[in-house]
């Protein structure tokens, strides 16, 4: 899941939040998939996380699937 990478860099939701421009309210709603990814959201995330979009796109979908 994308809060599994998150924590493994050691970045905070208040962290990811401020490198997103967004609140920590909504980067956690983003993160538990209370509101959508979005494409540009999804590589905005996958690059502060350094990992490759499609790896990250596979967390998102396993999340949705989950909800």
């Amino acid at each position: 899941m994308i809060r599994h990478l998150r924590r493994k860099k050691e970045y905070s939701q208040e962290y990811m939040a401020a490198h997103l421009d967004i609140s920590q309210n909504a980067y956690s709603k983003l993160e538990t998939g209370k509101i959508p990814m979005t494409i540009d959201r999804l590589c905005e995330v996958a690059r502060i996380l350094d990992i490759a979009p499609t790896e990250l796109l596979a967390e998102v979908k396993l999340l949705e699937n989950n909800v």
